[in-house]
């Protein structure tokens, strides 16, 4: 089974089906063994308990996709274009696929710069594959991988500066809230909540919503 198929729901997000493209062949081709294995904090200190574990940075990556998808309801960046909009679930996406390492190996001492290695190995993978057809990668999600970790981030350059960049960083600090209790973020989950969406728009279908 391709891994990325664990990110379906997300991936279907992105209207830019070159895009979409990219980011499901940068998971099944470019991330690391571990990524798909490994809780979102070492430690166990910093993220909520849905994250840790096995399986815990996925379920972390779909939680965050979640939290964008609220944040982009806001006036903020509810108005922004959909190509940039885009950008952000590309990026948030992407943002963790070097936490521990760009092999299959785990290497717990890039955690400091990920960020940064993350950006590199997207725009990397980018040249390689798709310049040659569709030009230079947009500037936007690169910038905004490197910089998700906020006033955290190693390199003071790197910071979110930024619509875009801050829309992800917020995202990405949202999720990782220790206090935060997501009962699961997992295909039933998604199935159930599906359903209920669809439930729900037979019972509104002749009714205006204000939303």
């Amino acid at each position: 089974m391709k891994k990325s198929l664990y990110f379906q729901t997300e991936l279907e997000r992105i209207t830019d089906l070159t895009l979409r493209e990219f980011c499901a062949r940068f998971l099944d081709e470019r991330v690391g063994a571990w990524f798909w294995l490994s809780g979102a904090s070492s430690s166990g200190k910093f993220h909520p308990v849905f994250s840790q574990g096995i399986g815990g940075l996925v379920r972390h990556v779909k939680a965050a996709c979640m939290f964008l998808e609220e944040l982009l309801r806001l006036s903020r960046w509810s108005y922004m274009p959909d190509k940039y909009k885009d950008y952000a679930r590309v990026a948030i996406l992407l943002h963790d696929c070097a936490k521990y390492g760009k092999g299959d190996e785990m290497d717990k001492d890039d955690y400091a710069q990920h960020g940064a290695i993350c950006a590199e190995m997207v725009k990397e993978f980018w040249d390689e594959e798709y310049a040659d057809r569709y030009g230079k990668m947009p500037d936007l999600i690169p910038m905004a991988i490197r910089s998700h970790m906020g006033q955290w981030v190693t390199d003071r350059e790197d910071r979110p500066f930024t619509s875009l960049d801050q829309l992800v960083h917020y995202a990405d600090y949202i999720s990782s809230r220790n206090f935060i209790g997501i009962p699961s973020v997992t295909a039933e989950y998604e199935a159930v909540a599906e359903q209920e969406r669809k439930e729900f728009e037979k019972l509104t279908a002749d009714i205006p919503l204000p939303f």
